[in-house]
């Protein structure tokens, strides 16, 4: 198997997803709350990069929606949920259609195009994730980052999945790939404390989200997402 990494949503283009199984991680926080959302049972997913176009597609389904999302961690006005995983109740949630825009995950879906297969991971479900890489032959981890730079907390979550990987198959990794598995192996007894450090971590302790920090670091989801023709099932 061979292994490329992506640093940011920014740096995401078609060619490089050409044929390839994708693995998209924003696990503080998107990818965590698509997980969460249905694991609790909601319908799909629908990803989209900016505000207006989650508004107008919220209104094509007559009531079965919910619009969610956040900008800079922060719920947005006028929206039925923010980015926090931990409010993705199934009594809110279920058979819902979540139409989602966040800061930095939801720009990852467009440019890829060209996939052959387009998987959502977090911390949640490392297992579910690292089981169905094990048959494939090329895979590229795109990290959402922090508007357009380098995230810790992306950049672990594909070091754990390659560490599992590892274990089972022959991997050969790009030197990004390989810093990555590097960088989880090191810190592997420590990860609370290394995301609650990082950028992004501490953005949401200043926001008073840290228990999402905590909840996506202990917790576990038996779900494995896949997106395709711009929806997450």
């Amino acid at each position: 198997m061979k292994v490329d990494l992506i640093f940011s949503a920014n740096e995401i283009q078609s060619k490089d997803a050409k044929d390839k199984t994708v693995v998209v991680i924003d696990t503080l926080r998107a990818s965590s709350t698509i997980i969460t959302a249905l694991a609790r049972g909601c319908r799909k997913v629908i990803p989209v990069s900016e505000i207006k176009v989650a508004r107008r597609l919220s209104g094509k389904f007559k009531g079965n929606s919910l619009l969610a999302g956040e900008r800079q961690g922060t719920k947005i006005e006028g929206f039925d949920l923010g980015n926090s995983p931990r409010d993705y109740i199934s009594k809110k949630v279920r058979d819902k259609v979540i139409i989602l825009t966040t800061t930095n995950g939801t720009k990852c879906f467009e440019p890829l195009t060209e996939a052959k297969k387009i998987l959502v991971a977090s911390l949640l479900n490392i297992e579910q994730v690292s089981t169905e890489l094990k048959s494939k032959k090329e895979v590229l981890f795109c990290c959402a980052g922090v508007v357009g730079q380098f995230a810790l907390d992306d950049f672990i979550t594909a070091g754990k999945i390659l560490a599992e990987l590892i274990t089972e198959v022959e991997v050969n990794l790009s030197d990004r790939a390989l810093v990555a598995y590097q960088t989880y192996v090191q810190n592997e007894n420590n990860i609370v404390t290394i995301l609650k450090r990082s950028k992004s971590g501490k953005n949401l302790i200043e926001l008073g989200k840290e228990d999402d920090i905590d909840y996506i670091v202990k917790e576990q989801e038996n779900y494995l997402p896949y997106y395709e023709d711009g929806e997450i099932k």
